[in-house]
């Protein structure tokens, strides 16, 4: 049972976090609140400025459980040379060495009013990890650190991506070694950005795969849909507003052979586009004559977002194009938290082909238009037969991704690392925490 009185400290450092309106902070703040549901007392080191370009902020009032276990570090502005070398040396490091500076202070702080019994930090970006193991090694308790993603974006080969100085690529691949073989335990949310990592750092180590955590909306969907609109959602990010080139135009492609060769699903089809706009995509819906068969809704809420995805027949889930696929989108763990069967363009070996063989997921190559049309077809039969239901995700499949069980598989995992005298502080879970999202009536 969870220990009332004298529960686990967690010092989670994650500068991406919600309610900035970025998926690295949703995964982060999703992940906290299923801790906070297991019965830990969770305080986040945050920066709401550390991506100053792109400041935008989600209202979703899901984040409302979390802001009071937020401390935001702000990003120091203007110049301070003395400041930042002095950090830099103290810190080891070349990046955001001020912020740094200044979020091991408030650590210390706190932990001076109450002690921490853990460390966990979060990537992307990869500064949280410099802060996680300096203050592990100030606090003397376990560090606990999961990467995300890449290390850093510029390290994917095939990525479009900007290069990086030798200097910065030894400075990145310096901490990337040290948190590798420093951290008590490391977590990746698959086991291709494992093997990614060991191959880049060339530091063998051992890893627990801690996936995303997936949201459902339930109750009545953001809009009313009508039972015979065959509704594709996708939502996230698409086109040239990606960083990894997620591209729309087979898709697109696809939706127009299926549209010509059934004439009748002409007035009942329709491709949700729920993301930031693409002028590519919304180029190519209208040379192609789609404009009444593809919906381009922007940027809304994660919890709008959810409400798309609950108004769906199936989702749809674009990767890049790569050889392999080491990715592993939040996104689908929200399409299968909602049961719908998933059309996946993404590569033929990788995270989502993996996935695949559970079932609920149809898998087609990225740019093979002949693959989508067919798949697009097949899940056009089920729904006029509507047997969409028997085409979904199963239960097992669906639980890999609930709040509860991958709470229960990290507090496994770090129960291995607390002293004995707080084994077992962690051990069940209050169901009245779960990470579902009640729709606006």
């Amino acid at each position: 049972m969870t220990n009332e009185h004298n529960p686990i400290r967690v010092l989670c450092v994650s500068p991406l976090f919600a309610p900035a309106a970025d998926s690295e902070a949703f995964c982060a703040a999703k992940l906290v609140r299923a801790l906070t549901g297991a019965g830990a007392e969770v305080k986040v080191l945050t920066s709401e400025s550390i991506r100053s370009k792109d400041r935008a902020f989600d209202a979703s009032a899901m984040w409302k459980t979390t802001e009071q276990l937020i401390v935001d570090i702000p990003q120091p502005s203007g110049r301070e040379m003395v400041r930042s070398i002095a950090a830099a040396a103290r810190y080891q490091t070349k990046f955001y060495s001020r912020w740094v500076a200044d979020a091991v202070r408030e650590a210390v702080r706190l932990h001076g009013e109450r002690k921490f019994d853990l460390v966990y930090s979060r990537s992307l970006p990869m500064i949280g990890h410099v802060v996680g193991y300096w203050c592990a090694k100030m606090f003397g308790v376990p560090w606990i650190a999961n990467i995300n993603d890449p290390w850093e974006f510029h390290f994917v080969p095939g990525l479009a991506y900007p290069k990086t100085s030798a200097l910065n690529e030894a400075a990145y691949l310096f901490w990337l070694k040290r948190t590798l073989r420093e951290a008590d335990l490391v977590t990746y949310p698959c086991r291709q950005l494992h093997k990614f990592h060991e191959k880049l750092s060339g530091v063998s180590h051992h890893a627990e795969i801690v996936p995303h955590i997936g949201t459902r909306a339930v109750s009545k969907p953001a809009r009313s849909v009508t039972a015979s609109e065959f509704r594709l959602v996708h939502a996230g990010k698409l086109g040239s507003s990606e960083i990894t080139g997620r591209s729309s135009n087979a898709l697109l492609l696809a939706l127009r052979e299926f549209l010509n060769a059934h004439g009748e699903a002409k007035e009942i089809t329709k491709l949700v586009l729920v993301g930031q706009k693409d002028s590519a995509t919304s180029a190519l819906v209208e040379s192609l004559g789609l404009q009444n068969n593809v919906e381009v809704v922007g940027r809304v809420s994660y919890e709008e977002s959810l409400n798309y995805i609950a108004s769906a027949s199936a989702c749809v889930l674009v990767e890049a194009d790569f050889a392999e696929g080491m990715f592993f989108p939040s996104k689908l763990a929200d399409y299968l938290a909602a049961r719908k069967p998933v059309l996946a363009l993404s590569p033929r070996t990788g995270v989502v082909a993996d996935l695949a063989t559970q079932g609920g997921i149809y898998r087609v190559g990225c740019k093979d238009a002949n693959a989508i049309q067919a798949a697009v077809e097949s899940l056009y039969q089920d729904f006029m037969l509507n047997s969409l239901r028997n085409a979904g995700p199963s239960e097992a499949l669906v639980q890999q991704f609930e709040p509860e069980t991958v709470a229960q598989n990290f507090l496994t995992a770090v129960d291995s690392l607390m002293p004995a005298t707080r084994h077992g502080v962690l051990g069940s879970y209050d169901l009245a925490h779960t990470d579902t999202v009640h729709a606006t009536q």
